[in-house]
């Protein structure tokens, strides 16, 4: 039962990926390129909770001394801030600046225009009702990203 289930929202994701998928910008507001390890690095950050690059490089699978190179150069593009740990001076913490925000925002997996596009084809209960659904599955996902950190950190 479960796997037909798996199946029947694998499809349904890969439908809405594929229709409202963006033309990935590979620059800045002001024309400067931004690789796509650059975006991928963008998109794991956020303005107000501050990561360690230790964790970041953890989390996205390659070495303290890569990321150190990549958070530099995006540090030197004004994409991303850096502050001293206010309990551990040693540590530093990584935050998105508004730049930053932006070319997030620019990056997005899903283009919000067709989303919008798409959700005019559906009368107003329909989309309140597909909406609430997927609030539901994304709150599980939620859920069981917390039980694996909880796993991992152990």
């Amino acid at each position: 039962m479960l796997y037909s289930q798996s199946q029947r929202f694998l499809g349904a994701y890969v439908a809405i990926y594929l229709a409202c998928h963006r033309q990935h910008l590979r620059s800045d507001e002001g024309g400067n390129p931004i690789t796509a390890h650059q975006a991928s690095v963008l998109d794991h950050l956020d303005a107000t909770r501050a990561t360690t690059l230790s964790k970041l490089a953890e989390h996205m699978g390659v070495g303290r001394s890569t990321m150190s190179i990549t958070v530099a150069r995006l540090m030197r593009g004004g994409y991303i801030a850096r502050r001293r740990d206010k309990v551990d001076r040693r540590k530093s913490e990584l935050t998105l600046t508004p730049a930053g925000m932006r070319v997030r925002e620019q990056n997005t997996v899903l283009d919000p225009a067709l989303m919008n596009t798409m959700f005019r084809l559906m009368r107003a209960e329909e989309l309140e009702e597909s909406l609430a659904a997927i609030d539901r599955v994304a709150n599980c996902a939620r859920i069981l990203l917390r039980q694996r950190k909880r796993r991992r950190d152990g």
